[in-house]
């Protein structure tokens, strides 16, 4: 069997703070899927996005994402083997571990996927229940009376003071309704 080309999509994430060496981010990843015999597609997406969580320190990040082919080592029968080589896969797979200013990286094998495009995004405002815009994105805690303390007339929680266990118990079956 001769050489298989397979295709595959490297989708990586670099922090808001290198921004400005995105080119060079991006030439390294060439040099590195090229250096394993890879040969990238024309097709490209990028997008800056808000991160879900806290990564090394960066909360905005550009994500990218490229489609590459690249000849996976077939079975020939009749050619001695000198030596084993390294899967091109875990050689990209290492050295992008490996490689700093990309934060998270994934490299799929691009058969069943999409067609590589951006998607477009429209900005919505936050809305609370009652369908009106919301002022924060903080979620407040519930005002619920908890036995034990007292509370102004605002709500606002006062001071702890006794409690007895009949009042605990009557308060934790009227709200669980048992």
């Amino acid at each position: 069997m001769a050489n298989d080309v397979s295709t595959y999509e490297i989708f990586y994430l670099v922090g808001e703070s290198r921004d400005s060496e995105l080119p060079k981010v991006r030439e390294e990843m060439e040099k590195i899927v090229t250096g394993f015999g890879g040969t990238f597609l024309p097709e490209e997406t990028e997008e800056k996005r808000n991160l879900a969580y806290e990564i090394r320190k960066e909360r905005r990040g550009t994500y990218v994402a490229r489609r590459f082919t690249i000849p996976m080592a077939g079975d020939e029968p009749f050619v001695e083997k000198k030596e084993e080589k390294e899967n091109p896969l875990d050689g990209i797979n290492r050295l992008l571990r490996l490689y700093e200013p990309v934060l998270r990286f994934i490299v799929l094998r691009a058969d069943k996927l999409p067609e590589l495009k951006s998607i477009a995004r429209v900005e919505r405002p936050r809305q609370d229940r009652r369908g009106g815009e919301r002022r924060t994105a903080v979620r407040r805690p519930s005002r619920v009376p908890v036995a034990g303390r007292e509370s102004d007339e605002k709500g606002k929680e006062t001071k702890e003071r006794p409690v007895e266990q009949s009042k605990l118990d009557k308060q934790l079956e009227e709200v669980l309704d048992i």
